[in-house]
Formats: C-alpha cells, sequence, structure tokens
C-alpha cells in the first residue's frame, strides 16, 4: 500500500480520533456573532481542524482543493454532515465560485481556508472577496489556539491537536463588503481578514 492509500485509510479513523480527544473550549460566541442566514466562514490553512471541529453543527459546504490532500480531507469527513466543493475560486466564474453562490443563494453555509490552495502562508487569496462581493454574504473568520499541538513544518503550519487538548477559539464578527467600487470592496475585505488574521495579534 501507497503513501497517499494509506493516509486515505487512516482519515476516517483519525478525525473520529480528534473529535473524541479534544475538546473545545465552552463558548457562544458562534451563535451570538454568526448572522441568521447564509454565512462564509474562513480561516487560514493552519487552523483547518479545529476549525472544522468548530462549524461542523453548521454543516457548511468546504471549498476543498482537487489535490491528493484535497481527498485526504473528504475521506476524512465523510459521513459527517458536510458538503464539498472541489476546486478552487477567482476572478472569471470558475465551477466552484458557481458551486458556492449556489449554496448560499439556497441559504447554506460554506468554508473557506483563505490562503489556500498552496499559500504563501496567512495571504488572503481572491476568491473569497469575489464570493462575498457578488452574493452579498457576510464572512465570519475563524482563528484557534490548542493547549497542546503538534505543528507540522508545512507552507501553511497546519495545527494538530494531540489528545488531551483544550481548543479555544476566536472569532471575529461578521464583515460584509460594504458599498463603492469592487476592487474597493475587495481591498477593504482582504485589510479586515489580513488584520484578524495576523500572527503578531492573535493565536500562533
Amino acid at each position: 500500500m501507497g503513501p497517499q492509500a494509506l493516509k486515505l485509510k487512516l482519515a476516517p479513523a483519525s478525525w473520529r480520533l480528534l473529535l473524541r480527544s479534544v475538546r473545545l473550549a465552552p463558548t457562544d460566541v458562534l451563535a451570538a456573532g454568526a448572522p441568521a442566514g447564509p454565512v462564509i466562514y474562513a480561516c487560514l490553512h493552519r487552523d483547518i481542524l479545529p476549525c472544522l471541529m468548530f462549524v461542523r453543527t453548521a454543516k457548511p459546504h468546504l471549498l476543498v482543493s482537487g489535490s491528493e490532500d484535497g481527498d485526504i480531507l473528504v475521506r476524512a469527513l465523510a459521513g459527517a454532515g458536510f458538503g464539498f466543493v472541489r476546486g478552487a475560486t477567482g476572478e472569471g466564474g470558475g465551477r466552484a465560485l458557481v458551486e458556492m453562490r449556489r449554496v448560499l443563494a439556497a441559504g447554506g453555509a460554506v468554508g473557506i481556508a483563505v490562503d489556500g490552495p498552496k499559500g504563501p502562508f496567512g495571504e488572503i487569496r481572491d476568491g473569497i472577496t469575489h464570493l462575498s462581493r457578488l452574493t452579498g454574504t457576510p464572512v465570519v473568520p475563524l482563528a484557534a489556539e490548542a493547549s497542546w499541538a503538534l505543528r507540522l513544518r508545512t507552507w501553511d503550519r497546519t495545527v494538530v491537536p494531540l489528545p488531551g487538548s483544550i481548543v479555544r477559539m476566536r472569532v471575529g464578527p461578521a464583515t460584509v463588503v460594504g458599498d463603492g467600487a469592487p476592487e474597493d470592496q475587495a481591498a477593504r475585505l482582504r485589510a479586515t481578514l489580513a488584520a484578524f488574521f495576523d500572527p503578531g495579534g492573535g493565536p500562533s
């Protein structure tokens, strides 16, 4: 069995172990801060595992790359209630962007790692700004801090909470792009998200 096949085989059990062995600190901030209608949850790739734990009751559709790493995530979360949109978003109306607009139009939630799929770390990609601007949907940014975690030496600095860890979430206010020219709307949202995710101003 090759490395990728082994990862795919172990992925579902790894997700179940994470849910059983890692505890989210009590918080009602998500319920208080998220809008009642459609919402775009945003995080850095670094925090994707604890953020998935946090939003799983909302059952968002997740934007997942078409890469082998994306295959592992989809396999891990199979049957957990999440939806999946494979690919990437961007200007020009790509298939993934169209699918996520459809989810939001139906009243659902979506989740995007904003510096994906290949980084650089912490750099806000255009996809989320296009999606929010085109749909008028607010963005709720999420960051996580685990009391005990493995930090991978990958471009995204992935945080893997270890068994017994307590994860504290930081949730930003729901943010809309506001008025103005499209480029101004996108720039404001990128600046707001960049300030929230700034490693010097929050969990690292």
